[in-house]
């Protein structure tokens, strides 16, 4: 099924919105809620993604490592075996590997299923599941590997590595929304299980596929905008009920005219308006000047006590220092130090200044030195007192502020005491200005509080009760104002989705018409006999929400799908559902894995499956598990070419894998192997050859005489496979092939299609063949069993069309 990329849905709705009967307000209202298209996310997937091996040990019904190679590229891939062999393990590992989850453990109690996820007789080998793939364009080989090393399914260890040993992550090569999307594995479970209930979960992976999320934003968008106006309308109306009930409780004149403009048929709401904005500009200067009153606050007496604290110590600490002055005290140091270089330059022990001799000897100096350091030391001390006092000045010069812009001008004791407040500034003695700080911010302070206070009892006065209605009224007129709005927009959405609806629709089902087309062609091959008709496949609903209709009659009567069908039919509709969106074009998996679908079919079933898989065969790796010999048979009776691989369980769950090739050409190499043993013993020779050369024969007729049953004479599988039992002797057999059952010309039919041929089928019928004492005999007697396998194979141009490959 090929897909051409579909137009943006967002185009063909805006080509949509100019439909001339289309109010203006309606489209206006469309356009804004149109979402964008958003660019389909490539999920870092590497690229197409096929199937060559799959590996699993320690794992269900496989013991030591087995692996199941695949052959590449597009295919019909049959692998067969009994019930109990293992080939669903190898379905279950792929999908293990690739997924992270098994779909037969889904929905059922762990206690029942997965207890039985390691197998039982290989306890010592560490569980795993492995597939080997190939990636993109340039079929790059990705092994993706699951390993166990705990007792809980759930504790595996993934490893991605490509062929150079470098490490991959695997979200580089399995893209994960395409694995729930477009799904490439259909376990038998699923079989049954995916056509009960409304399909929720193929409904929203359609959605996804075809990128229909986009209308159903719109839609979502456009109810809820409907659904918005509701809410905004639905609101005004509890706050109007809640709003009268107050109104109604307060003796005072604007709540009763609010009542009644509340109260009418259509709430007037200028009138409201202007009851909430009906101040004159005196009452405006004083209700502001009043809040101005209210929020005033003064100085941090805490603050202001621990600025005039500091002060204080800095002030005291100054008054100790020595010498009254730094200056002072830096003096005396020079004068002495000047004393002291004298002495030590003139070298002379006689006083200066008084003419005393020997008064300035060492001893005087390095009394005269000790005191220079004492006085430096003195003056650093007065120095950094004077500092301390000068920082703590400017502190509490910053705690005074000026008087507020609005009290300036005022001759309130308020004003006044503010005033006295700001010339603190003034004031630079220590004491001083701790004193008349600590004074002045009580005494403001208490004033502050008392203008509050005042100004608060006032404001409660002025507006008493009818304040918090009031902030109530205007509350609601917000809220009435938006339903008022609400109201028109609420009439655009309707119209809005009325219209939009059913272009959804009609959109939603031209993009899953190719799905519905392929879906219906996949039933058509699978129940051609069948009496029930599959029509429409249509989606319903939103994803989370949605449903997949499907379109049933029975002898053209309308008739619920799942009532009607048998449980074939019912897997058939599953596979008819399955495979087109594993076959979409956005699917990067260029594989199918299908578990055991042959089971409840019917034969003519059996031979629709078979040509549906080969239809999906030419583009894709197809890769069937099934232990219903009845797929081999149709495939081989419809000419259908395919890989078939069987699969053996010996004990201790050993596990084998076989190829099973063309069965003419199986037959005639087992007996050109023996024919060219020089050791083969005389009694094997003239009773074994024969035989195995009698089977090739047998094989080539039963291959022809299948195909003209089903083509001249136009019988189905159950009705061949009967004639085919009736079959007891190698003449049978070859009258059957060549003449339809006409046994008295079968000599001359033979005869005509290869020379001596009726020798070889009576000796091989009646068991008395030639004695074949050398090698060259028994070559001999396989050329011409060769010859005639491929003459009677040539008579309806079926050779090498044997089912297999």
């Amino acid at each position: 099924m090929t897909d051409q990329p579909p137009a943006s849905l967002r185009t063909l709705l805006l080509d949509r919105l100019n439909d001339p009967g289309l109010a203006p307000q309606v489209r206006e209202l469309l356009r804004e809620l149109l979402p964008d298209e958003r660019a389909a996310s490539s999920g870092g997937r590497a690229g197409p993604v096929q199937l060559r091996s799959i590996t699993a040990a320690g794992w269900r019904g496989i013991g030591p490592r087995t692996t199941l190679e695949l052959p590449p590229g597009p295919g019909l891939v049959v692998v067969a075996g009994p019930n109990g062999s293992g080939k669903s393990s190898f379905a279950e590992a792929a999908e293990t590997a690739i997924t992270g989850r098994n779909s037969r453990w889904e929905g059922r109690r762990a206690g029942d299923w997965q207890k039985g996820w390691r197998n039982l007789h290989s306890p010592d080998v560490t569980p795993e599941v492995g597939v080997v793939l190939a990636v993109g364009e340039q079929g790059e080989t990705v092994t993706v590997r699951r390993t166990w090393q705990g007792a809980k399914v759930d504790d595996a260890r993934t490893e991605v590595g490509g062929t150079d040993g470098s490490e991959r992550k695997l979200e580089e090569v399995l893209d994960a929304e395409s694995l729930d999307l477009a799904r490439p594995f259909l376990p038998y479970s699923e079989l049954g299980s995916m056509i009960n209930g409304t399909l929720g979960g193929l409904h929203d992976a359609f959605f996804k596929l075809l990128g229909l999320e986009l209308l159903a934003e719109f839609d979502g968008r456009v109810k809820d905008a409907a659904s918005e106006c509701d809410q905004a309308i639905k609101h005004a109306d509890t706050l109007t009920a809640q709003l009268l009930d107050m109104l109604c409780a307060l003796d005072d004149s604007r709540a009763r005219e609010a009542t009644q403009a509340l109260s009418g048929p259509k709430t007037d709401l200028s009138r409201v308006r202007a009851l909430l904005e009906n101040r004159t500009p005196a009452a405006e200067v004083e209700l502001a000047r009043l809040r101005q009153h209210a929020s005033l606050a003064g100085p941090d007496l805490s603050e202001a006590g621990g600025a005039v604290a500091r002060l204080r110590e800095a002030a005291a600490r100054a008054e100790e220092a020595r010498y009254g002055s730094a200056e002072e005290a830096r003096r005396l140091a020079q004068l002495l130090e000047a004393a002291v270089e004298h002495q030590r330059r003139s070298r002379s022990t006689d006083c200066p200044v008084c003419g005393a001799e020997n008064r300035l000897d060492r001893a005087w100096a390095e009394q005269a030195r000790a005191e220079v350091e004492r006085l430096q030391a003195e003056a650093a001390d007065a120095e950094a007192a004077r500092q301390e006092v000068a920082v703590a000045v400017r502190a509490v010069h910053g705690l005074v502020q000026p008087v507020p812009v609005w009290l300036r001008g005022e001759t309130s004791p308020l004003a006044t005491v503010w005033q006295d407040w700001t010339q603190c500034r003034d004031v630079t003695h220590p004491r001083e200005l701790a004193d008349r700080v600590e004074r002045t911010a009580a005494a403001l302070d208490d004033a502050c509080r008392q203008v509050r206070d005042e100004a608060a009892r006032r404001l409660s006065e002025h507006d008493g009760a009818w304040q918090p209605a009031a902030v109530r009224l205007a509350e609601w007129l917000g809220a009435a104002e938006a339903a008022e709005a609400a109201r028109e927009r609420r009439k655009h959405a309707r119209k809005a989705r009325t219209w939009l609806r059913p272009i959804i629709d009609e959109l939603r089902d031209e993009r899953l018409r190719p799905f519905a087309q392929r879906s219906q062609e996949v039933w058509q091959k699978l129940c051609e006999h069948s009496s029930v008709t599959l029509g429409s496949v249509t989606l319903a609903g939103t994803p989370g929400r949605g449903k997949v209709e499907l379109g049933v009659s029975v002898d053209d009567m309308d008739a619920p799908a799942y009532s009607v069908m048998s449980q074939g039919e019912l897997h058939s509709l599953a596979l008819s559902l399955f495979l087109p969106r594993a076959t979409h074009a956005a699917s990067p998996f260029g594989f199918l894995v299908i578990d055991d679908p042959v089971q409840s079919m019917d034969p003519e079933k059996v031979e629709g499956l078979a040509r549906v898989l080969d239809a999906c065969a030419q583009d894709r790796q197809v890769i069937v598990f099934t232990h219903d010999t009845r797929l081999q048979q149709a495939i081989a009776h419809l000419g259908i070419k395919a890989t078939v691989l069987r699969v053996t369980r010996q004990t201790d769950s050993v596990v084998g894998v076989e190829s099973l090739t063309d069965p003419v050409e199986q037959a005639l190499k087992e007996a050109r192997d023996i024919s060219m043993d020089p050791n083969l013993p005389q009694d094997v020779a003239d009773h074994v050859l024969p035989a195995m050369c009698r089977v090739a024969v047998e094989a080539a007729c039963l291959e022809t005489a299948r195909r003209r049953l089903r083509d001249e004479q136009g019988l189905g599988l159950r009705a061949v496979e009967v004639r085919v039992a009736l079959l007891d002797r190698t003449k049978t057999y070859v009258s059957l092939a060549l003449l339809g059952d006409e046994q008295r010309h079968a000599r001359e039919a033979v005869e005509r299609i290869c020379a001596g041929g009726w020798a070889l089928v009576e000796a091989f019928n009646c068991g008395a063949h030639a004695p074949l004492p050398t090698v060259d005999d028994r070559k001999t007697l396989v050329r011409r069993t060769e010859a005639l396998a491929a003459a009677i194979r040539r008579s309806t141009g079926t050779e090498g069309a044997g089912g297999g490959r």
